[in-house]
C-alpha cells in the first residue's frame, strides 16, 4: 500500500561500474554516486511533470525517492573466481 496520488520516483545504481582490478567494489565512490543521485532526484521531484495534477499537488509534499542496486550477483560471482586455485580448494565433493 501507498500514498494516494503520489509517484515514487526511483533510481539504481549498476554496481559492475564501481568494481576495481582487485575485483573489490570501490565503496568510497558508491558512496559519492548515492549522494549525487538522491540530491538530483530532489531536484528532479520539483522540476518534474505528473500524469494528473493532484499527484503533481502531492509530489513535493511528501518526496517518495528510491534508490536501488543493480548487478549485485554478478559483482558476487566475479569476485568468487570460480576457476581459480582458492575456489577450485575449497569446493565440496560430491559424496559417492
Amino acid at each position: 500500500m501507498f500514498l494516494n496520488d503520489s509517484a515514487c520516483n526511483l533510481s539504481s545504481i549498476n554496481l559492475m561500474k564501481f568494481r576495481q582490478a582487485g575485483r573489490r567494489v570501490r565503496r568510497r565512490r558508491v558512496q559519492a554516486a548515492i549522494r549525487t543521485l538522491i540530491t538530483a532526484q530532489e531536484i528532479l521531484v520539483d522540476n518534474a511533470s505528473y500524469p494528473t495534477p493532484s499527484i503533481e499537488k502531492e509530489q513535493p509534499a511528501y518526496r517518495p525517492l528510491g534508490l536501488g542496486y543493480a548487478t549485485l550477483s554478478r559483482c558476487h560471482v566475479a569476485r568468487a573466481a570460480y576457476d581459480s586455485t582458492p575456489a577450485a580448494t575449497t569446493r565440496r565433493r560430491s559424496p559417492r
